[in-house]
C-alpha cells in the first residue's frame, strides 16, 4: 500500500536526455528543493534495449545509485509506455489502426495495439529484466507501470483487436441470440449468425454510425484489453517484489473518458493520477477540485498520489499560459487537502529537445534562479514538515454525486436528441454550483451499493443515463429509506445495454418514485433560454411531461411545452426525492442548489472563491481570489 508516513514531493525524471555531468547537478538541486521521490524510466525503452533482446542497464544502474546516495527515493517505471522503433519496425502490427482504418506511424508515443501479441512478449520481457535487476534496492519505494494508458491511442480497430473483442463478447454473452438481443441487431439487417461475422465498430457510410450496443461493447472491452496490459507487468513485479506498491497514472482531467477508472482502481495497489489546468479558465480550480475529488472516488475515499501536474505552463493547449504567481501552490496544496500523498510534476528538469521542450518543470530552462524553482521549493518544504497529515484521508462529505464512465461513453454516441447533450459539461456545472456554495462532494459510481448510499445526506444523479434494475432499485431504496435524491433530466433512459425503457422516460425512478411522466423530448435551440415559472433560468433541454404524483416546483414557459414539469420534488417519508427536467444556467443552478442544501442543513464552508477542506486535524484554507493558502489544525 501506498507509504502514510510521509508526503511525496517530486516528479518524473530523465537523466537519459542529459549529460552525465547534470545528473550530480541535479541531485544537489533536489536537496535543496526538498524532493524526495523521482519517477524513473518512464519513457527509456529504446535506451534499456537498443535492439531486440540486447539490454544496456549500466547507465541506469548509475543513475539509481546517486539517488540512492542522495537520499531521493525511486518510483521504478517499467518503460512499456513507447515501443523502441526496431520493435515497430520488425513488427508493424504492433502499430494501431484508427477509426478510419489507418495504421498509425511510429514517432509519438503509445503506438501500440493492446491486443498485439509481439508488444505483450517484448513488454513483458522488458518488465522481467526491470523488476529483476531492482526489485530488491533499497531506493526503490514503489512501481510505475507503463505511463497513462489510453491517453493517446485508446482504441484500435485491426483484425488483431476484432479477434480479441469477439473473444470478449463471447465471455459477456451466453450466446449470439443474447448478444443480437442486447444490440438491438434486427435493426438495419444486422443481426449475426456466426463470431466471425461481428466487426469492430469504425467507420460506417456518410450519414450512418455502427449500432450503439457495439458501440458501447466496444468501448467497454477496450478499457478491460488494456487493463490486461497493467495486470501482466503488475504480475511479474509481483513475483519480484512483494512489498513495495504497484500502480499506473490514471489521467482525471474533465474529457478523459477512455479506461473506467473504478474499475482500473481494484487493480492497482493505490491509486495515482495525473491532472493538468486548463489555464485560460479563470475557474480551472474548481475543476482541480472535482477531478481531486473524483481521483478520492476512485480509491474508495483513501489517500491517493498525485503523479503528474505541472509547475507552470503546458505544452499541448491552443494557447499555453503560465501559471500565476503563487498559484502552483494553490494548486498542490487542493491536491493534498483532496486526499493527494502529495505532489509530483512532469517533469523535474525542462527538456532541451522533443515535442514537450516547451512544457514547464520544476527547474526551468533558466535554472534554478527562477520564480518556478524558488515557489516549488517553497512547496516541497510545507510539505516536508507535515509528514504526520499523510496518515488522515479527507474527511466524508455529506452531499455524493454519481460518476459513472459508460455514462459519458454512451452519451458520446452520435444521433442523440441533441449535439449540444455532453456528460461532463453537466457534472462540472453541478459540481460547479456545490463548490461555489462551499459544498464538499464525493463521486460514486451508478453502481454504488445501497451501503454506500447511505452514507450521504444528499446523492446527485446528472444525467445518469444507464441503469440496471439493480442500479435503480438502489436508488429507489436508498430515497425511500431517508435518502435525499436529485435526478437531472435524461437520467435512467435506457438499461445498460442501452435499450430504452419503455413506459415513460425516467422508468419507475422518475415516473412512479419521484412522480414525473416524461413523454418526449424537446431540446432547445442554440442560444435559447427560457424563464421557468419560478424564475430560474434553462437552456438547452425542455421536456413535453405532466405531474405524475410530484410538486411542480417549476413549470416550462415561452416554450413549445408551456406548462410541462421543469423541476419538480416528492416526499418519501422523511427524505424528498428532486427530478430536474432541464439544463439549468450556472447561476440558477447554484441557486436551485442553494435551497436544498439549506433544506437538509448540510455543512457549507468556504465558497465564492474561497475552499476550506479539511483531511482529519488539519484544515486547508485556499483562498482563490487573495492568492492566500493557509493549513491548520482544526
Amino acid at each position: 500500500m501506498l507509504n502514510l508516513n510521509t508526503l511525496h514531493f517530486g516528479g518524473d525524471y530523465n537523466p537519459e536526455q542529459w549529460d552525465k555531468e547534470v545528473w550530480k547537478e541535479d541531485i544537489e538541486l533536489m536537496q535543496r528543493a526538498s524532493v524526495n521521490l523521482v519517477s524513473l524510466g518512464i519513457f527509456s525503452w529504446a535506451k534499456l534495449e537498443p535492439s531486440d533482446g540486447n539490454y544496456d542497464f549500466d547507465w541506469l544502474d548509475e543513475v539509481v545509485e546517486l539517488l540512492h546516495q542522495g537520499g531521493i527515493s525511486i518510483d521504478m517505471a517499467t518503460a512499456t509506455a513507447s515501443p523502441p522503433a526496431w520493435l515497430t519496425l520488425a513488427h508493424p502490427e504492433v502499430l494501431p489502426v484508427n477509426f478510419d482504418g489507418v495504421r498509425l506511424s511510429h514517432g509519438g508515443r503509445q503506438q501500440y495495439c493492446a491486443a498485439s501479441e509481439a508488444y505483450r512478449t517484448k513488454a513483458a520481457a522488458l518488465v522481467e529484466q526491470i523488476a529483476k535487476r531492482y526489485a530488491k534496492h533499497p531506493a526503490v519505494k514503489m512501481w510505475h507501470v507503463n505511463n497513462e494508458y489510453g491517453c493517446h491511442a485508446p482504441y484500435c480497430y485491426c483484425e488483431n483487436s476484432r479477434k480479441a473483442f469477439v473473444s470478449w463478447l463471447q465471455m459477456r454473452y451466453a450466446s449470439l441470440d443474447e448478444l443480437n438481443t442486447a444490440w438491438g441487431t434486427d435493426f438495419w439487417s444486422q443481426r449475426y449468425y456466426n463470431w466471425e461475422e461481428i466487426v469492430v465498430p469504425k467507420r460506417t457510410p456518410d450519414g450512418t454510425h455502427p449500432n450503439p450496443g457495439q458501440q458501447l461493447d466496444f468501448k467497454r472491452f477496450s478499457s478491460d484489453v488494456t487493463l490486461e496490459l497493467f495486470k501482466m507487468e503488475r504480475d511479474i513485479i509481483k513475483k519480484y517484489d512483494s512489498v513495495n506498491p504497484v500502480t499506473t497514472n490514471f489521467m482525471s482531467m474533465k474529457f478523459t473518458y477512455a479506461m473506467d477508472y473504478f474499475a482500473w482502481a481494484k487493480e492497482v495497489d493505490f491509486v495515482s493520477t495525473d491532472h493538468y489546468l486548463a489555464q485560460h479558465d479563470p475557474l480551472n480550480h474548481i475543476d482541480l477540485a472535482q477531478q481531486a475529488d473524483l481521483t478520492r472516488g476512485f480509491a474508495g475515499g483513501k489517500q491517493w498520489l498525485l503523479m503528474e501536474h505541472s509547475s507552470s505552463a503546458v505544452n499541448w493547449q491552443p494557447r499555453n499560459y503560465a501559471k500565476t504567481p503563487g498559484q502552483e501552490k494553490r494548486n498542490a496544496l487542493s491536491f493534498v487537502a483532496r486526499g493527494s500523498q502529495g505532489a509530483l510534476y512532469f517533469q523535474w528538469r525542462q527538456g532541451q529537445a522533443g515535442s514537450e521542450r516547451f512544457h514547464s518543470a520544476l527547474v526551468p530552462h533558466a535554472g534554478e534562479d527562477t520564480r518556478v524553482f524558488r515557489e516549488v521549493s517553497e512547496l516541497g518544504a510545507i510539505l516536508k514538515s507535515m509528514p504526520e497529515l499523510s496518515q488522515y484521508p479527507t474527511n466524508r462529505a455529506e452531499v455524493a454525486m454519481v460518476y459513472d464512465y459508460e455514462q459519458f461513453w454512451v452519451m458520446m454516441q452520435a444521433n442523440m436528441p441533441t449535439e449540444d447533450l455532453s456528460y461532463p459539461n453537466t457534472v462540472a456545472q453541478w459540481y460547479r454550483a456545490m463548490w461555489e456554495l462551499g459544498i464538499q462532494v464525493d463521486f460514486v459510481q451508478a453502481s454504488a451499493s445501497k451501503e454506500e448510499l447511505s452514507q450521504y445526506k444528499l446523492v446527485l444523479m446528472p444525467m445518469v443515463h444507464m441503469l440496471s434494475e439493480q442500479e435503480e432499485e438502489n436508488f429507489i431504496s436508498y430515497a425511500q429509506q431517508g435518502g435525499n435524491l436529485v435526478v437531472g433530466y435524461f437520467s435512467n433512459i435506457s438499461s445498460r445495454t442501452g435499450r430504452v425503457k419503455l413506459g415513460g422516460y425516467g422508468g419507475k425512478l422518475v415516473k412512479d418514485v419521484i412522480g414525473v411522466y416524461v413523454e418526449e423530448f424537446y431540446p432547445l435551440r442554440p442560444e435559447q433560454e427560457l424563464e421557468l415559472s419560478n424564475g430560474l433560468k434553462a437552456r438547452m433541454w425542455s421536456e413535453l411531461s405532466r405531474a405524475n404524483g410530484a410538486e411542480v416546483l417549476a413549470s416550462f414557459a415561452g416554450s413549445d411545452v408551456d406548462g410541462s414539469v421543469a423541476i419538480a420534488k416528492r416526499k418519501l417519508g422523511s427524505s424528498t426525492a428532486w427530478y430536474q427536467g432541464t439544463e439549468l444556467t450556472e447561476k440558477s443552478q447554484k441557486k436551485f442548489f442553494a435551497e436544498i442544501v439549506k433544506k437538509l442543513e448540510i455543512h457549507s464552508e468556504g465558497g465564492e472563491g474561497t475552499e476550506v477542506i479539511h483531511r482529519g486535524p488539519f484544515r486547508f484554507e485556499i483562498n482563490h481570489l487573495k492568492n492566500k493558502v493557509k493549513v491548520s489544525r482544526s
